[in-house]
């Protein structure tokens, strides 16, 4: 119960229709319950593999999927092993020290221009001023 749980909690804090509906299918199959303990499942893993999913069945951008096949999807994706369905691990990095710096050299750049501009448009003269 407690990989429900903590699953449960996940579909909360994404706040989407869309997984509540599929998650609302999950936990009504007992066969799943042991998967859901799994460690490298998660909610949103679940949510991106199916979205990856129905981004191969687009024509011309347009992708509909019945919904049978959306839960067969999320089915498979607490049946099978991540390394059986080809996920891999994505570990986010701290941004390197040069990264913060760009950035905020960016950013500093773009407050510049944007204090410039309103200096110029405050230093415009009328013509209509001295009247």
């Amino acid at each position: 119960m407690e990989g429900l749980k903590k699953l449960e909690k996940e579909v909360i804090e994404m706040n989407n229709p869309n997984v509540t509906a599929v998650w609302e299918y999950l936990k009504n199959r007992n066969d799943l319950y042991d998967k859901f303990k799994n460690e490298e499942k998660s909610v949103k893993q679940m949510w991106d593999f199916i979205c990856n999913k129905a981004k191969k069945k687009m024509i011309h951008n347009v992708a509909m999927i019945a919904d049978n096949l959306v839960y067969m999807w999320a089915v498979m994706y607490f049946i099978k092993s991540n390394e059986e369905l080809g996920i891999k691990e994505q570990k986010v990095m701290p941004p390197t020290p040069a990264e913060i710096i760009k950035k905020n050299e960016a950013k500093a750049k773009k407050e510049k221009i944007k204090s410039d501009e309103e200096k110029q448009k405050n230093n415009q003269i009328t013509l209509f001023g001295e009247v």
